[in-house]
């Protein structure tokens, strides 16, 4: 399935090597190139209809956190996937407690990156095993149990499933309420019934859960 991405990374070889494989799992994919996150915002402002970002974390003219911020700020409905060589748990989810729709250590062997890249192409989610288990080795690939794209197994009816899907694309409750036309009321109701049929307690062990699972980030 061809996918239109833009990656945000000042590495020039990691670049290419993003790009290439992307070319390799998703043929035929429009792939955009930043080197920086000014270059991307301008990009952005001139498509901002790619199905995801992948966003390196330490940008020449921005470091930390500060980028994916000011995407989720600026561009909510636009999933974004860190691409980083900091693979702790507490930068992890800490990414994802600020909406990134996934996380992928660029410390990986070049067939898990594949791997975690061809699940993102597909609309899955990703999360590196650090962050669901810290004891697992760095390098051991997550196995997943493939429920495809219909959330409905776990018991959701069809408006919790939606509530899901853009819960995991890292959309608050507002914009979701916007999305699905609903009151902010009934929007937290679906939240409460989503966390319950996943077995966890936040949206950060959502996303964990739903990588775990193999859910489908979109439709």
């Amino acid at each position: 399935m061809a996918v239109c991405v833009l990656i945000i990374d000042d590495h020039p070889l990691m670049r290419d090597a993003v790009r290439m494989t992307m070319d390799a799992v998703a043929p035929g994919s429009r792939i955009d190139l930043a080197a920086s996150f000014a270059e991307a915002r301008r990009l952005l402002a001139l498509n901002s209809a790619y199905d995801f970002t992948l966003l390196d974390l330490n940008l020449p003219d921005s470091a930390g956190f500060e980028a994916l911020k000011a995407l989720r700020a600026q561009y909510p409905q636009l999933p974004t996937v860190v691409l980083s060589a900091e693979v702790d748990r507490e930068t992890i989810l800490r990414c994802l407690d600020l909406g990134a729709a996934g996380y992928i250590p660029k410390t990986y062997h070049a067939d898990v990156i594949t791997h975690a890249l061809r699940l993102i192409a597909s609309g899955h989610v990703y999360v590196p095993r650090e962050a669901i288990d810290p004891r697992r080795e760095a390098n051991e690939p997550i196995r997943l149990r493939n429920v495809g794209s219909d959330p409905r197994g776990l018991g959701l009816t069809d408006r919790q499933c939606d509530v899901l899907r853009l819960i995991l694309r890292g959309l608050p409750n507002k914009l979701i309420c916007r999305q699905l036309d609903l009151a902010e009321g009934t929007v937290k109701v679906h939240v409460s019934a989503v966390l319950r049929a996943l077995g966890v307690r936040n949206r950060t062990q959502a996303v964990i859960a739903a990588s775990r699972l193999g859910l489908r980030m979109t439709d």
